[in-house]
């Protein structure tokens, strides 16, 4: 917020009120001239990156992506074989010299009724999941920064309003003044002059908490110290031409959680798949190596064990077939079947509220494009009757009634104007996010939508 002192108000409030009045002014004035560096402004890009690389939220995300990637990479195992070194100390307990025996192992699964294939699909499905809860959460964040931002503009603005509003109340309370000491004016327009130019002062004080308050929930979002001060744009821009139509159809394949949603289900149907192979049989193959070596036995362990450094290899085929495993495999499979149900209703609930949701935002975008237009009309008439009151006040021809009046429309109708390009730009925000279309428009980095890729 730029410092902000009317010479008309200083002039008058100094010189002409009580010594409260003065005091409040004082007050009201330190406030207003509070200095703001040109390098504390900043941009939207700037806080999206800051939110990217701050966020905890998508600090969190990231974690789980790449937990889940771990997961998958290590999933690859099972398709390897399984290898085992032994060592073995074994004797009487009736007396004698113990026998060492070392040895090694390796079993291959062949065969485990696609078991490790259908696992390792799910955790593919489950690492794909995780990276599309990524970009979900990248998306919200943004919308949440973006809203945050532009609500920040929509105080300041709301606050720039109120401060032109008391530069004309206090060229009334002036004019006022000066009408009473030279007997033109009365005592009750004197003092209604300085009520209403009290009650501009508390909204002014109102507007400044709303904007102190945008900007700590702004900071919070991109992991700033919440007391941080900043400047921010001067106004809300607006993209009439967006694609609804384009977005509208391409919605089930881009938006975010129907994409989270199917690949939990794909997730769902690879656990199925691989709950019902444990019904199949197991086929493994293996060697077992083992020796008696000299350094570890002594000559009579050797002469009884049949010769120096006993050894050999040995090779096995083993086949299993499942016969009772007291329910466990009918419990799995059934409740992988649940899963699988669940995955295929959260899914097309998922398509349904994106929908929804995408007409809901589009709806309101229209509504508040047409109230846009509607409200600069209104505020061109607004000024124009603002500024004829002020003359005609100048003049003596209007009441301090019709002067007060002009100037509430005057601020009614920029209010409803700030308020209604808000609506449109969060509208905006919206659509983009469901459409998939977000992280590319806000200018996230790269690195940052990584839930694009397959």
């Amino acid at each position: 917020m730029q410092s902000f002192v009317p010479d008309a108000f200083r002039e008058y409030l100094l010189g002409s009120m009580s010594p409260r009045h003065i005091l409040l002014t004082a007050l009201f004035a330190a406030s207003l001239t509070c200095p703001i560096r040109a390098d504390d402004t900043l941009g939207l890009d700037q806080a999206i990156r800051q939110a990217v690389e701050r966020n905890f939220g998508l600090s969190l995300s990231r974690d789980q992506r790449e937990g889940a990637t771990v997961a998958r990479e290590g999933g690859v195992g099972q398709f390897l074989p399984s290898a085992d070194a032994s060592a073995s100390l074994n004797g009487k307990v009736s007396g004698g010299s113990p026998t060492t025996t070392l040895g090694a192992s390796a079993t291959w699964v062949l065969f485990d009724g696609l078991q490790n294939v259908n696992g390792y699909r799910r955790l593919k499905a489950q690492e794909q999941a995780a990276t599309l809860q990524e970009r979900l959460d990248l998306e919200n964040t943004l919308e949440t920064v973006v809203v945050s931002y532009y609500d920040v503009v929509q105080s300041k603005q709301q606050l720039q309003a109120i401060e032109q509003q008391i530069v004309a109340s206090s060229e009334r309370a002036r004019l006022a003044q000066a009408k009473l000491e030279v007997g033109a004016g009365s005592k009750l327009e004197q003092l209604q002059s300085l009520s209403d130019l009290n009650q501009d002062s508390s909204t002014w004080l109102d507007r400044t908490l709303a904007l102190q308050s945008a900007k700590v929930r702004l900071n919070q979002e991109l992991a700033r110290d919440p007391a941080m001060n900043f400047e921010v744009a001067d106004s809300i821009p607006l993209d009439p031409s967006l694609p609804l139509d384009d977005w509208q159809k391409g919605l089930p394949d881009r938006n975010a959680s129907v994409a989270y949603a199917r690949a939990q289900q794909g997730a769902a149907e690879a656990g199925l798949a691989a709950a019902r192979g444990r019904w199949f049989p197991t086929l493994s193959a293996g060697l077992n190596y083992s020796t008696t070596p000299d350094a570890f036995n002594s000559s009579s362990v050797l002469n009884a064990t049949g010769g120096s450094g006993r050894e050999g290899t040995t090779y096995g085929v083993n086949l299993s077939l499942p016969l009772f495993d007291r329910l466990a495999t009918p419990t799995a499979v059934r409740q992988a079947r649940l899963d699988v149900r669940s995955g295929a209703t959260r899914a097309a609930q998922a398509e349904s509220q994106a929908a929804a949701d995408f007409e809901v935002a589009r709806r309101q975008y229209a509504l508040a494009m047409t109230r846009i237009g509607l409200e600069t009309r209104n505020l061109q008439v607004a000024k124009l009757q603002a500024e004829a009151a002020q003359a005609r006040y100048r003049l003596g021809a209007s009441s301090p009634l019709e002067f007060r009046d002009a100037q509430t429309r005057l601020l009614d109708a920029e209010g409803r104007l700030i308020t209604a390009r808000q609506s449109a730009k969060q509208a905006e925000t919206a659509l983009r996010r469901l459409a998939g279309a977000l992280v590319a428009a806000a200018g996230a980095p790269a690195e940052a939508g990584a839930g694009d890729r397959k």
